[in-house]
């Protein structure tokens, strides 16, 4: 399946290589990174890029590039998994991945990359079990109690279940889940809505004794579509009655994600005009929120990408604050909180470029945001219970939605 894998950083050093099925060149990596020169920003480069010999399948996380070799045809969407569940376990680890923290752990990331893959092939991605095979740095990655096996003195008692160890137990137990909703939308020029998507995950934080089998409900599952699990969901039982029943791994673990494309009309409204002319140009941003709950959206930010030929913007703004950066051309309108009875603007000049052509077109308007307190498709969890332990665990569900891709057109 992964012949190889190259970690690469922004300045298209390989600081991190593994072969699994004999030893590819590097020159892989330097093709890959000519590739990725062509590309202004580093999201737009294909997760599939192939050589005369390879398919190199990557993803782009904090700064670095993780790039599978691949000789055969593999099923594409499994490696990209893959690569990201191994970008979180990097991160359970060494807590930032980044090209410092990987060089300096490196010996930890050859570690798990052994424990992960077996001859190319994905093998152990649960971190509970990685637990056991690798070291943490500076202790365990949990911390719960484990009570040993007075037949084994070493405490390694094998778990009928890979993701849970046996007698874990807790002073204080308590599970948490956090309802996450990730908001895209995208709206046309005249203010119409021309598509919106919820993409969610529900994360679960366990600090339960015992092996503890939990039943999740909601309120109206049927708003659930594009579900996916973690290994410990029965399935069977969420195909019967939308009912998530499963034995949770200790600590914290994503329970499932989901997609929902019925979605209500964006919280936020935004109609950003653009002028420009021979002299200069012109900008005005109209902006308000939406949403009838009279929740406030937090950390607000509209981002304008401008045209290279701005040398400068002087805006002026009712609430928050603007700036402009040269470098990348944008002008960033931080505006705070936002309520249903207030409407900010920003109006502003836009300096040119001596000599400079006046652009026929500008980019569309980026906007983020945070609703707290609110799962923005209604999506409810509507009761947990513990069903095979004695004790009382103590309950919690918080939820949170955020801006994802949302943009604005200008033209």
């Amino acid at each position: 399946m992964i012949h190889s894998l190259f970690i690469i950083n922004e300045q298209g050093d390989i600081i991190i290589e593994r072969h699994w099925r004999g030893r590819v060149s590097r020159t892989v990596g330097e093709k890959f990174w000519e590739e990725v020169q062509k590309y202004e920003n580093r999201s737009d480069v294909l997760p599939i890029i192939q050589t005369p010999q390879y398919y190199l399948v990557n993803v782009y996380r904090s700064g670095l590039f993780f790039v599978a070799v691949v000789q055969r045809e593999t099923a594409p969407l499994m490696v990209t998994e893959f690569l990201d569940r191994m970008v979180e376990i990097f991160q359970k680890y060494i807590k930032v991945v980044s090209d410092e923290s990987i060089k300096r752990h490196f010996t930890t990331i050859y570690q798990l990359l052994d424990e992960m893959l077996d001859y190319g092939f994905p093998l152990t991605t649960e971190p509970n079990l990685l637990n056991d095979l690798v070291k943490p740095i500076g202790g365990s990655l949990t911390q719960a109690q484990v009570k040993k096996n007075p037949h084994d003195p070493t405490g390694s008692v094998k778990s009928p279940i890979e993701w849970r160890k046996l007698g874990i137990t807790y002073k204080n137990n308590e599970i948490f889940f956090d309802v996450i909703e990730e908001l895209s939308f995208l709206i046309d020029v005249n203010g119409m809505s021309v598509s919106n998507e919820i993409n969610g995950r529900i994360e679960c934080t366990c600090r339960l004794s015992g092996m503890p089998d939990i039943l999740l409900q909601f309120k109206d599952p049927t708003l659930l579509d594009d579900t996916s699990f973690h290994p410990c969901v029965r399935y069977a039982r969420f195909e019967q009655d939308r009912a998530i029943s499963f034995i949770p791994p200790d600590g914290k673990f994503e329970l499932l994600t989901y997609r929902i494309s019925k979605v209500p009309m964006p919280p936020i409204y935004c109609r950003p005009q653009i002028n420009f002319s021979l002299s200069g140009g012109t900008i005005t941003i109209m902006t308000s929120s939406k949403h009838g709950d009279d929740k406030a959206l937090e950390e607000v930010k509209i981002i304008v990408p401008l045209p290279k030929q701005v040398q400068n913007v002087k805006s002026n703004v009712t609430s928050g604050f603007a700036s402009f950066n040269p470098n990348t051309k944008e002008l960033i309108w931080n505006v705070g909180r936002m309520t249903s009875k207030t409407s900010p603007s920003l109006k502003g000049d836009l300096i040119l470029e001596q000599n400079s052509v006046i652009p026929d077109t500008t980019p569309a308007v980026l906007l983020k945001f945070k609703l707290p307190f609110i799962a923005y498709s209604g999506l409810k969890i509507d009761s947990v219970n513990l069903l095979n332990e004695r004790y009382k665990p103590y309950k919690g569900v918080r939820y949170v939605t955020v801006a994802g891709k949302c943009q604005v057109r200008t033209c």
